[in-house]
């Protein structure tokens, strides 16, 4: 049993993939909503706008922001990649910077399946080349 700290109001509850207890979790869900709505009839809105309009603390628009759950219609000054800090509309990295790191990551994918092999499996094949030349060596 995995029990941890909500880390929105700090109480124990049982860890189940979430970083929220089940009780700010539904609160959150019910403040998504809100805010979805409220971008939806106000699509030049920005962060501030929303916080202002709704009473809702911009980290957790901005949280919702990240994680894909909602979009802005335009980048605004208020919401930037966190590699580039160029204004982007949802997630955490603009186009550019996911392409970037995309193939940052596919280049250091093929380096380590083009190195050699560990270091451990080449000592255990010397081990039993040694274990067998000194057998033959008998």
């Amino acid at each position: 049993m995995d029990i941890r700290n909500c880390k929105r109001c700090d109480r124990i509850y049982q860890y189940r993939g979430s970083k929220y207890c089940p009780q700010c979790t539904i609160e959150l869900d019910e403040i998504f909503i809100k805010v979805r709505d409220y971008i939806y009839d106000n699509k030049n809105a920005t962060v501030l706008d929303v916080s202002q309009a709704l009473g809702v603390e911009e980290d957790i628009i901005l949280e919702f922001l990240k994680q894909g759950r909602l979009e802005l219609s335009s980048p605004g000054l208020d919401y930037l990649c966190e590699r580039c800090e160029r204004p982007i509309t949802t997630g955490r990295f603009c186009s550019d910077c996911i392409r970037e790191l995309d193939s940052e990551m596919k280049k250091g994918f093929k380096d380590i399946a083009s190195s050699p092999k560990s270091l451990g499996r080449d000592s255990k094949r010397m081990y039993t080349a040694e274990i067998r030349k000194k057998r033959k060596g008998h």
